[in-house]
């Protein structure tokens, strides 16, 4: 009862500290009161805002067209004017920039309108400005194809005596490489390098880590971005080899027991090659062998052969050629036909005896004059193998051999039947 005695208004407002807090009520009061009767219109700004794309129902979408690059970065200052109550209770993330690609109706860059929107609110309020007003977009249709890698080695030079050769591209199957991106970026690809910094003097083969490089028709680098490579770097392998020149030997094959090749006389057209290769291999290689000649062949009608050489591993010609021409010196070569009755066996299986049914007729017996001449039919054999033959008839080849002469073969191939029992 004494607080209520001592209680006064009047001296309560003569307090300095309520007649502040009493103020600043009554101004909120006030403010309030304002805000809810007389809504006020203000203006704020979002910044940072994202763009989205509606390419729905569009050229773009039914044509397979993609956006070219990344717009994520992109972003948008947006002014809003409005109700404070409606704007102040917004966030940038209440705020969605949009552009649509209606417009699109060819692959190209395009500078489409944005427009700003808000699921919170939306009708209350009115868009002032968005900065910028448009967003630039690239459009276009993406393809995907396979390239060559080309090897450089930059600065590679070989020790004394050595070959630095052209790189070759290593980590990729068969030196090829996929690359997927706009066509109109696909289209100006001329050439895929591997480029390798080597800068040294090499004594033996190395590889080197090279990073993949486009190049258009005029030698000009292209930019990766917006391109995906299925290898962004490879191995380049720098072959270090030697060269020697060495003699090319004619080889016979198919011949008959004790033939003596070097009876019979050939000319080549190349007659010495030049050898590349690892140098441990050109060190041990001392002439080019060619493939076999079958001598069952070669006729007084029949003298020339185009013929391949056949190379060590690790080994290649360095001159241009394909095949060698080979021609046999038949002068004074006859044929004579015999029929051989007299059958040899090799290879036979243990426990069974062969017995050929019938005499081999008209044997064609090639060779020089003075020799085929005084050939006579004892002079000659038919051999068989009977390798892995189990008891049974059989046709079997018969390989034609003579008993004294070294320098006549049979022309063309013979068969006999052979029963075994």
């Amino acid at each position: 009862m004494k607080f209520l005695k001592d209680f006064s208004l009047k001296k309560l407002f003569y307090n300095k500290q309520f007649a502040i807090t009493f103020s600043v009520l009554m101004a909120f009061l006030l403010w309030l009161t304002i805000v809810i009767n007389q809504k006020p219109i203000v203006k704020r700004t979002f910044t940072n805002i994202p763009v989205n794309i509606n390419l729905e129902n569009t050229f773009v979408s039914e044509n397979n067209m993609n956006i070219i690059g990344d717009i994520s970065k992109q972003r948008f200052t947006v002014t809003l004017s409005g109700p404070t109550a409606v704007i102040s209770s917004l966030k940038d993330s209440d705020i969605s920039i949009f552009a649509s690609a209606g417009e699109v109706d060819a692959p190209g860059e395009y500078d489409l309108k944005v427009a700003a929107t808000s699921a919170v609110n939306a009708a209350e309020y009115d868009v002032i400005s968005i900065s910028p007003a448009t967003v630039k977009i690239n459009f276009d249709y993406i393809d995907t194809k396979e390239y060559q890698i080309v090897a450089s080695a930059e600065g590679a030079v070989a020790a004394g005596g050595l070959i630095a050769e052209n790189g070759v591209v290593g980590g990729t199957d068969s030196g090829m490489i996929t690359i997927t991106g706009p066509r109109t970026v696909m289209n100006r690809i001329e050439t895929v390098k591997a480029s390798a910094l080597v800068n040294k003097t090499l004594s033996e083969t190395e590889s080197f880590d090279a990073d993949i490089v486009l190049f258009d028709a005029e030698n000009r680098p292209i930019s990766t971005e917006n391109l995906t490579l299925s290898v962004n770097k490879v191995k380049v392998t720098v072959p270090i080899s030697k060269k020697k020149t060495v003699p090319v030997k004619v080889k016979f094959g198919n011949t008959p027991a004790n033939f003596d090749v070097a009876s019979i006389k050939t000319t080549l057209n190349h007659q010495k090659v030049t050898i590349i290769g690892t140098p441990e291999m050109i060190e041990k290689t001392n002439s080019v062998e060619l493939a076999p000649i079958d001598i069952t062949t070669v006729t007084g009608d029949k003298t020339t052969f185009e013929v391949a050489a056949n190379l060590p591993e690790g080994v290649r010609l360095l001159d241009n050629i394909e095949n060698f021409e080979v021609s046999v010196n038949t002068n004074n070569y006859i044929t004579r036909i015999f029929s051989v009755s007299e059958i040899k066996y090799k290879n036979t299986p243990s426990g069974l005896k062969p017995t050929a049914s019938n005499t081999i007729a008209n044997v064609k017996v090639f060779g020089p004059r003075s020799v085929v001449r005084n050939l006579s039919a004892s002079d000659i054999y038919a051999q068989i193998d009977l390798k892995n033959k189990a008891a049974g008839v059989y046709t079997v080849d018969a390989m034609i051999n003579f008993k004294s002469s070294k320098n006549v073969w049979a022309i063309g191939t013979y068969t006999t039947t052979v029963t075994l029992k």
